[in-house]
C-alpha cells in the first residue's frame, strides 16, 4: 500500500467519528488507531471540537414531543452511501425503503427503514465511514389510523 494511501486513510479517521480502521490489501494489511501511539497534536485536537460541535447540536434536542422520532442506526461499520432520493428532510419513506447503503468489506449492506414516515434530520454524509450504532438519520413516523 503507497505512502499516499495510508496518509488519506489516516485523514478520514481524523474526521470521522471511528476510532480504529483496519485495511487489507494483497498480503499487507494497515491498522490505524486514534490516540494508539502518540498524543495528537493542537490542531487536531481544534479539527475534532470543531467536527463535534454541531453533532451535539443534533444530539440535544430531545425533548418529551420528539420521543415518538425513530433513529435509524448503522447496523455495521463501514462507508455510508446515500439514496439521494431521501438525503434531505422532509424526504417521505415507506416501510421497507432502502435509505442506502453501508460498504463493508467490499459489500454493499442495504439500511431498510422499518417504518414509513418522513426524514426529519440527516445525520451523516454520501461516502464517510460511519460506526456501529452511529445515527444515520431521524425519521418521524407515519401515525397509524385506527
Amino acid at each position: 500500500m503507497d505512502l499516499a494511501k495510508i496518509e488519506e486513510l489516516i485523514r478520514i479517521v481524523r474526521e470521522s467519528q471511528i476510532s480504529e480502521l483496519t485495511v487489507r490489501d494483497g498480503d499487507g494489511s494497515v491498522t490505524i488507531k486514534k490516540g494508539a501511539l502518540a498524543p495528537k497534536p493542537p490542531d487536531v485536537k481544534d479539527t475534532v471540537k470543531k467536527a463535534r460541535a454541531p453533532k451535539s447540536k443534533h444530539q440535544e434536542p430531545k425533548p418529551a414531543p420528539q420521543s415518538e422520532r425513530r433513529v435509524i442506526r448503522a447496523p455495521m461499520v463501514g462507508i455510508f452511501h446515500a439514496v439521494h432520493a431521501v438525503m434531505q428532510p422532509g424526504a417521505p419513506v415507506s416501510q421497507g425503503q432502502s435509505l442506502g447503503a453501508i460498504e463493508s468489506m467490499k459489500l454493499m449492506n442495504d439500511i431498510i427503514s422499518e417504518s414509513g414516515g418522513t426524514i426529519t434530520e440527516v445525520l451523516v454524509e454520501d461516502g464517510l465511514p460511519v460506526e456501529f450504532g452511529q445515527a444515520l438519520f431521524r425519521l418521524e413516523p407515519r401515525e397509524v389510523e385506527k
